[in-house]
């Protein structure tokens, strides 16, 4: 038996793909029996009945080349979810009935019917790599030099940890590139043209002394925070020591 499969049972098996398959596994067994199912309707049997029959010969029905490379593809990508592709699309390909050329079938989509699918495309530039691994590092010397209970860490720890959450949540078909913007910063690039920066705002260094609203210039010299803020004349105590990690946090910007 030969025939390519409906629309209807072309659902089924999308529906199959992209349900709730607990691992590569189920997912080969779900999806090989909703095509056998569907082969089999008109004899009056399910795969069920052959399921363990060492003598049922899956060489004896076939559908298009264009059906089945698409099954075997949209499966393959699936699996990636699992990190099971390859194995998963040799298990597929040998339990699937056979193929056969037809050019007046066209190629089915067996995308989720939502559009939503389960792999997020996320790029990371070599040089990238490099960066997210010294923002890594900067948070541990944070935690060192202040303690993972005090305000400089917790803070650049959730604006961090906000930021990559934001990278893995974009919306289904966006395309995101991360490239290095500096010491502590990244660019990122998508493919609608919504490119920003994830870029490490330094805290400055102020005076701790209650009534005193000193920071610290780039040259390290105190001075008013702002032209009419009041400075009290005294040995300003600093937020944090010019020699020890840079306290911050991480921030959008267009």
């Amino acid at each position: 038996m030969r025939r390519p499969l409906t629309s209807t049972e072309l659902d089924t098996i999308r529906e199959q793909i992209h349900g709730e398959a607990a691992g590569p596994h189920e997912l080969v067994d779900a999806v090989v029996t909703a095509v056998f199912d569907a082969l089999l309707t008109g004899q009056g049997r399910t795969y069920r009945d052959h399921h363990d029959d060492p003598l049922f010969d899956r060489n004896r029905y076939a559908i298009p080349v264009s059906q089945w490379t698409a099954i075997v593809t949209t499966v393959t990508d699936r699996a990636y979810t699992w990190g099971a592709a390859t194995s998963t699309g040799m298990n597929l390909a040998a339990l699937l009935p056979a193929s056969y050329d037809d050019p007046a079938v066209p190629t089915p989509p067996l995308k989720p019917t939502d559009d939503n699918p389960h792999l997020r495309r996320l790029d990371i530039s070599r040089d990238a790599t490099a960066t997210i691994a010294s923002c890594q590092q900067h948070l541990i010397e944070l935690a060192d030099a202040y303690g993972t209970d005090s305000d400089h860490y917790r803070d650049a720890a959730a604006s961090w940890s906000l930021q990559l959450t934001a990278l893995i949540s974009a919306p289904p078909g966006a395309h995101r590139v991360l490239h290095p913007d500096g010491p502590l910063s990244l660019y990122v690039s998508t493919n609608d043209a919504d490119h920003y920066g994830i870029v490490f705002e330094p805290i400055a260094r102020h005076c701790t002394v209650a009534g005193c609203h000193a920071v610290t210039a780039e040259d390290g010299q105190w001075q008013p925070s702002s032209p009419d803020a009041a400075v009290i004349d005294h040995e300003h105590q600093p937020s944090h020591p010019a020699d020890g990690p840079q306290p911050g946090r991480w921030i959008t910007r267009p």
